[in-house]
């Protein structure tokens, strides 16, 4: 480990996580390099005292000369406002060098399609339509949504929020794991939608009291829907090495910066460093292998489906969600499809078959890949493979589906009793039962988890 302290007066521990450390981690040995990014860790969200660029007191007078100073005071103690949930979260677990820049492949992806979305949260309008506080413009009797929106981009707390994903540590949430070696805004830190003040967004939320969320924005300058895609899977040892770090200090975080520019603060009720509590949650994520492994398949099998999520409310630890993790999607190659995974008419899907497809295609898209919602399996087009296709031990690869397809006279498609030995290119001979490694590669997934 080594200190590196930059100019800016950012402090950045890079972590080379060795064999010994991925160890230490209880996984499955991986290489490559995981950098945590500690940024400006002595901001955590708005600084009451002494912001960088402008002052409370700066504020306050702004404040006092557009609402008069009794009004400013209480627009400056509006409380934060938002609350932003996902509904879907999918992790793909291809992992090669030759995927960089194919648009069909991410790490990770959440949005909200269905129940979640963005909306105002009830201690904002308790404040706001408390006639203590504020009164409707005459000769209105109900604050309007102009006045909600000014109220919202004047407070400190709230003005310029964005809401955005990253993988953060539990132990301090300023704290950003990263596949470089600096937070870069778009691939560490996500954005979902656009600055929320923006008065193109502030037109589309509900202005009403448990209203439900929004989950699409027609005139946002950036992007419409609550949707973010993290891409940091380069290859099997980096993806390893984040599935090792999301089971141990690692989340997945939606929280809310200070800024649309500036990756490195986010918002939350405490300056306290280490910044532990947030607005937000952290949505922790479990891995596991393929069931109905055999013993042997158990050794060396990666962990590589997402099997189970845990969200917590990040300012109050509790939980604030459940989740269904029940949909694995086993990746099969284009020149395999017709064994392993046939081309379906979805013109006759019904019933629970039609209901799958419609929320596999949430994330997975029609003209980038093939979806078999019947045997659970996908096929990317454009002839790009989730495979390395490099020669194994000599012998042209493949790779082993999981189906009994590879028994003569069974059914293609469906699960063995029993899943034998793959080749996991982060192993040695000697990890084998017979100390021979396998032809066939271990299979990728596609897992998809929905909020209950």
């Amino acid at each position: 480990m080594s200190l590196i302290v930059y100019s800016s007066g950012e402090l950045s521990m890079k972590v080379r996580l060795n064999k010994a450390t991925w160890r230490a981690f209880g996984g499955i040995i991986a290489s490559g390099v995981l950098v945590v990014s500690f940024q400006n860790c002595g901001k955590a969200g708005f600084d009451s005292s002494l912001d960088d660029e402008i002052s409370s007191a700066a504020v306050d007078a702004a404040l006092s000369a557009k609402y008069g100073s009794a009004t400013g005071a209480k627009v400056a103690a509006i409380p934060f406002a938002f609350d932003a949930t996902v509904d879907t979260i999918t992790y793909n677990s291809c992992a090669e060098s030759s995927l960089t820049g194919q648009e069909a492949f991410f790490s990770l992806k959440a949005g909200a399609y269905s129940t979640g979305g963005i909306k105002l949260n009830d201690a904002f309008f308790t404040y706001v339509d408390n006639p203590d506080n504020f009164k409707p413009n005459y000769p209105a009797t109900t604050i309007s949504k102009e006045q909600y929106a000014n109220f919202l981009a004047d407070s400190p707390a709230n003005k310029d929020a964005v809401a955005n994903l990253a993988i953060r540590s539990k132990t301090n949430l300023l704290n950003v794991y990263s596949s470089s070696t600096s937070v870069t805004l778009g691939t560490d830190v996500v954005g979902l939608a656009s600055t929320l003040t923006d008065s193109l967004i502030m037109t589309s939320l509900n202005t009403a009291k448990a209203a439900p969320y929004i989950s699409y924005f027609p005139f946002s300058p950036d992007a419409r829907v609550v949707e973010a895609t993290m891409k940091f899977n380069t290859d099997q040892g980096i993806a390893q090495g984040f599935r090792n770090v999301l089971a141990n200090d690692g989340a997945l975080v939606l929280s809310y910066l200070n800024s649309s520019s500036d990756p490195n603060v986010i918002r939350g009720p405490s300056s306290t460093s280490p910044m532990k509590t947030a607005y937000g949650r952290a949505y922790k994520l479990g891995f596991g292998q393929p069931a109905n492994r055999s013993a042997e398949a158990s050794r060396i099998l990666p962990a590589n489906q997402l099997q189970g999520i845990t969200e917590t409310d990040l300012s109050t630890g509790s939980v604030s969600g459940s989740w269904n993790c029940t949909r694995q999607y086993l990746v099969v190659r284009a020149q395999d499809a017709a064994t392993y995974c046939p081309a379906v008419n979805y013109a006759t899907l019904t019933g629970s078959y039609l209901a799958e497809l419609e929320v596999v295609r949430r994330q997975i898209r029609a003209d980038l890949w093939d979806v078999n919602p019947i045997l659970k399996c996908v096929v990317p087009k454009g002839g790009v493979s989730c495979y390395n296709e490099d020669l194994v031990n000599g012998a042209a690869s493949g790779v082993n589906y999981y189906t009994t397809s590879n028994n003569p006279g069974s059914t293609a498609g469906t699960p063995e009793a029993v899943y034998g030995e793959c080749f996991n290119s982060l192993l040695s001979a000697g990890a084998y039962m017979t100390s021979t490694i396998p032809t066939k590669r271990c299979g990728n997934y596609i897992s998809i988890c929905t909020r209950n």
